[in-house]
């Protein structure tokens, strides 16, 4: 039962995702069930959709839950609970629909449910969303899918234009074309560089409004290098990230669901693929870890011990995988 993993995973400290499309719940029933074990709860304001669950001025607003994320706040505000907010940026299938924010493969096809982030209005867009959500009760803002979509994107007319004009080379080029020329590591900069600008841009507009804190969620999976990984496949360069903000939440194997048992070789293994964060929180990273599919005990064990293990800040649980999870994996790992 949805509702038994619930109260487990609210008494256990981990701090519970609610995305409305994914639990189906009114926040006063919610509230009224679980407020009194609440301390913190982590809030989706605007969806992968590219919907917000909020009036919004900038982003369209989505037609069931369009005021889930006022309500919810609100309510659990006057309550003493502190609310996390949640903001999906790249990560938008309603952009990805634009022709001006269209993302491209090596090869040109066009990749559906992300949007390109060296687009300026993309940068503009995504300020304009997080000011709005900041000026609600919230402790805190995570920006999740501020990322490229995958290691072979992108490849839109922009980005080459962009890139060939820095290097010097032909605009139509392709990935291979950039591996036999030894200029994978300026290419990765530069994508990294888009991400950067889009955390920044966003980080001065909210700073502008509240003093909160701002964390980027960094895909961390085996089947993409882990947390040095991000960087080649998605443009997420901790190192730089680091120095606009230092709230890092680690998505800890978001395409390879794997909870070994606690006092196995597979959970050792897994937590040496995270021992740099060790490293990181000495310099002045705030590390967290977040988990989705959490759907039993067993898992829920798994994480609390992890996040034990790894001296983690916080640990955020989404219950279930997302509805479209199947089609974002194939994305993201660019098969």
């Amino acid at each position: 039962m949805v509702t038994d993993i619930l109260q487990e995973i609210l008494e256990s400290g981990a701090i519970l995702v609610v995305d409305p499309t994914v639990i189906q719940t009114n926040p006063d029933d919610f509230l009224d069930h679980y407020g009194h074990i609440l301390d913190v709860i982590s809030l989706v304001a605007k969806g992968r959709s590219g919907y917000t669950f909020y009036q919004s001025i900038s982003a369209p607003k989505d037609n069931i839950n369009g005021v889930f994320f006022h309500s919810f706040c609100t309510i659990a505000d006057n309550m003493g609970i502190k609310v996390d907010a949640i903001t999906y940026v790249h990560g938008d299938n309603f952009l990805s629909q634009n022709a001006d924010f269209q993302l491209n493969s090596s090869d040109g096809a066009k990749i559906d449910s992300y949007a390109c982030p060296s687009q300026e209005n993309m940068v503009k867009y995504s300020a304009a969303i997080a000011s709005e959500v900041a000026q609600y009760p919230i402790e805190g803002l995570i920006l999740d899918d501020l990322m490229l979509a995958s290691k072979k994107t992108c490849f839109c007319d922009r980005c080459r234009r962009l890139f060939a004009s820095k290097w010097n080379i032909e605009r139509d080029f392709s990935f291979e074309y950039l591996e036999s020329r030894d200029l994978m590591i300026n290419w990765n900069d530069e994508r990294s560089t888009y991400v950067n600008q889009t955390l920044k841009e966003i980080t001065d507009s909210v700073k502008g409004i509240k003093n909160i804190d701002i964390s980027i969620v960094l895909k961390a999976d085996r089947e993409t290098g882990f947390i040095t990984g991000a960087n080649e496949f998605f443009g997420q360069n901790i190192t730089e990230l680091a120095k606009i903000t230092n709230n890092i939440i680690i998505h800890v194997n978001p395409w390879s669901e794997i909870f070994p048992a606690k006092n196995t070789p597979e959970y050792q293994h897994l937590v040496g693929s995270f021992s740099v964060l060790d490293e990181y929180s000495r310099s002045g990273i705030k590390p967290s870890l977040y988990f989705w599919n959490v759907d039993s005990k067993d898992k829920l064990d798994v994480v609390i011990q992890l996040k034990d293990d790894l001296k983690t800040d916080k640990v955020y649980v989404e219950p279930s995988l997302l509805p479209d999870f199947t089609k974002r994996r194939t994305i993201n790992l660019g098969f």
